[in-house]
């Protein structure tokens, strides 16, 4: 009975759009390599996709109805993806397990905020990935992201509430992970296997606590000056110094959570030029950079 409703709904919303290129398998249709069908509540959810391509852009409607679910396996080893995006406005609610297990191609993924649920392993093995917006995510999933071995930087949004088993098991490359107040749960192994992990939280957190008791580094935020190159807390001569140390090759500049606090006049680099408008603040020379 919910195959028929489905295919009827499809049918309809074909009927409606006129001539377009499609083809049905099963109780689905195919319309741009889009395997799909539409749900009781009216949107589409897309379960297969054949279309050797690297680039995939998940479309806000498939036959006038919004896509609000991936379904399971969906994108299980394809192995063209080096990218999926989302077009403006998507209603997606719902990825399955699985989805893109195995896209080991697959470099970066943005997430739209409406995202609620993500399924079992939905990433695991996408050795390739190295950045991911979890849009609003509630729960990260069990083994979301086993053995993503390039994976190095994730802030996890404040939706998120739980964080599932062995989410980042096998990372191994992962090292700033920040997790907001609003995960009260974190559970088994969920970042085993990874050597050089800092879990960025706030003190008195759950994810603090959860740092101690599996001995993993943490920090909690701090507040650095622009030309604080070193992160001592101080603007002072030694920060230019650095930088100049920095520009022979002597010395590397630490970063924070990503940021560069040497590039002072933020143009996207460091140079002497910040080591010289160090010296002219510090010279009084000038109030700001």
């Amino acid at each position: 009975m919910r195959s028929c409703f489905r295919i009827i709904c499809v049918v309809l919303s074909i009927l409606i759009l006129g001539s377009v290129n499609v083809y049905a398998a099963d109780s689905y249709v195919t319309l741009d390599g889009f395997a799909f069908d539409i749900d009781e509540s009216g949107g589409a959810v897309i379960h297969s996709f054949d279309d050797r391509t690297d680039k995939v852009v998940i479309p806000k409607t498939l036959a006038r109805a919004y896509v609000t679910e991936i379904d399971d396996y969906a994108f299980f080893e394809d192995t063209y993806i080096t990218s999926v995006s989302f077009e403006n406005a998507s209603k997606l609610k719902k990825i399955g397990s699985n989805t893109f297990y195995g896209c080991t191609e697959l470099k970066e993924l943005i997430l739209p905020d409406n995202l609620e649920e993500a399924g079992f392993g939905v990433f695991q093995n996408c050795t390739d990935l190295k950045s991911v917006s979890l849009g609003g995510l509630t729960k990260v999933p069990s083994q979301a992201f086993y053995n993503c071995s390039s994976l190095e930087r994730l802030d996890i949004p404040e939706t998120v509430e739980a964080i599932g088993s062995r989410s980042f098991e096998n990372c191994t490359s992962l090292e700033d992970v920040y997790i907001p107040d609003s995960v009260i749960s974190i559970e088994d192994n969920a970042f085993s296997g990874i050597d050089n992990l800092i879990i960025y939280c706030n003190e008195g957190s759950y994810a603090e606590s959860y740092a101690i008791a599996n001995n993993i580094k943490y920090d909690t935020p701090k507040s650095y000056d622009l030309g604080d190159a070193n992160l001592d807390g101080r603007l002072n001569i030694l920060d230019a110094t650095l930088i100049q140390k920095f520009k022979i090759g002597a010395e590397e500049i630490p970063l924070y959570r990503g940021e560069n606090f040497a590039d002072v006049n933020r143009d996207g680099s460091v140079t002497i030029r910040d080591a010289t408008l160090i010296q002219m603040k510090l010279a009084r020379l000038i109030d700001e950079f």
